[in-house]
């Protein structure tokens, strides 16, 4: 009889599998992006059910959205500080949506300062978390590493070292590749057409300015670029601005200027442009991978800058000088960032642009070929899976 219910109850299990309630908490443009891919692999294992917070992606996917991305992302413990009480407000409704509409399992997308504290409050109701896209613990705050095994069911890894690491602190960690090289996407088919759509002369020297997604990266960056572009009128200048993210307030701060922007052509700044200003984060190794010499720009609060150097644990910030053990490119960080520096590191860049573009190139066979998303979302069956199966045998 026994046996019998347990064939039954497994058999109920896989019906029900084909329907899957899931509970994403994406906050960065990065992380709605890499959900958005997630879920299309996982569509096409499951019926999928979106609720959580996000982007213009994961929003065109159905996911009801609690939060918009631009509510949420901070940079930096000061904005954190000073948007806490917004966050623990952001925590309760969200738990609260979750007690009301328990889903199958919460999906947390890198944003380890608020998700690893969330994921402690979603393992005490009894939810499966799995972790998108390990938070970086191997550089500082290595502490994060027992939060992981704590509070986490399966954590995804995005570099094959993550993956080592967790293991050995008990984790339940799979690695499922990199989406880097999957999510560079170019508009243009050659530079002619580039060059023909920003309306710039066949010979054109061109610098790229991607001064990041939250409002402020930009606005600690973007007058420093303005600055310096005005400086150096030899060149031309593109600004690559995520869709629908602070445009407004970019389209304000370059009118008058010689800055063109150019809305979702991201990847074709990146590849046509002969030097890059970058944000550090995701567009910087993107660039890198592409080929492109780049200077990387971080400025940061006075607060962070001096709890970060004291647990940061590497030489360098920008993933491309981490992969390499060395400065393929140049970091300006915190008061390094001036337009002074930036047109002395552009330079000096452009003139050794030969061997910045090998070192890159070598940059970009660290990833191998491999669809991150659909790994991701095998690994993700698989875990579901699991849990039905424990299901049947209680």
């Amino acid at each position: 009889m026994l046996f019998r219910r347990q064939v039954l109850c497994c058999f109920l299990q896989e019906r029900k599998l084909k329907s899957l309630k899931l509970f994403i908490l994406a906050a960065e443009k990065s992380a709605d992006s890499h959900a958005a891919d997630l879920v299309r692999a996982l569509s096409k294992r499951f019926d999928l059910t979106l609720t959580g917070t996000g982007g213009a992606d994961l929003k065109r996917l159905g996911q009801k959205q609690l939060y918009d991305i631009n509510d949420l992302s901070v940079i930096g413990l000061d904005e954190a500080i000073k948007k806490l009480r917004f966050l623990f407000k952001v925590r309760d409704r969200l738990l609260k949506e979750l007690k009301e509409n328990r889903p199958d399992a919460v999906v947390l997308v890198d944003y380890p300062g608020f998700n690893l504290r969330f994921a402690a409050e979603v393992k005490k109701l009894g939810i499966p978390v799995i972790y998108f896209i390990s938070p970086t613990f191997w550089a500082w705050n290595y502490k994060r590493v027992y939060k992981l095994r704590d509070y986490c069911d399966l954590v995804l890894c995005i570099y094959p070292f993550e993956e080592d690491i967790l293991i050995k602190e008990r984790v339940n960690a799979k690695y499922v590749g990199n989406p880097i090289k999957r999510q560079i996407d170019f508009k243009c088919e050659n530079r002619d057409e580039f060059l023909a759509k920003g309306g710039f002369k066949d010979d054109a020297k061109i610098i790229g300015l991607l001064p990041g997604s939250r409002k402020r990266e930009i606005e600690s960056l973007l007058p420093v670029m303005l600055s310096a572009a005005e400086a150096m009128p030899e060149y031309e200048y593109v600004l690559g601005a995520a869709e629908g993210v602070h445009e407004d307030y970019i389209k304000e701060k370059i009118k008058g200027t010689k800055v063109r922007l150019a809305s979702n052509l991201t990847h074709d700044i990146m590849k046509y442009s002969d030097i890059l200003w970058v944000c550090s984060g995701t567009a910087t190794l993107e660039s890198a991978i592409i080929g492109t010499p780049l200077i990387l720009l971080y400025k940061i609060s006075f607060l962070t800058y001096n709890i970060g150097r004291f647990v940061y644990r590497l030489d360098h910030i920008g993933m491309p000088n981490i992969i390499m053990k060395k400065a393929v490119i140049p970091e300006l960080i915190k008061s390094d960032v001036t337009p002074f520096n930036l047109m002395k590191f552009t330079d000096k860049v452009i003139a050794e642009s030969k061997t910045v573009r090998e070192d890159l190139k070598k940059v970009g066979d660290f990833f191998p070929d491999r669809d991150f998303s659909e790994s991701a979302a095998e690994e993700i069956y698989s875990f579901m899976e699991k849990i039905d199966r424990e299901k049947c045998t209680k």
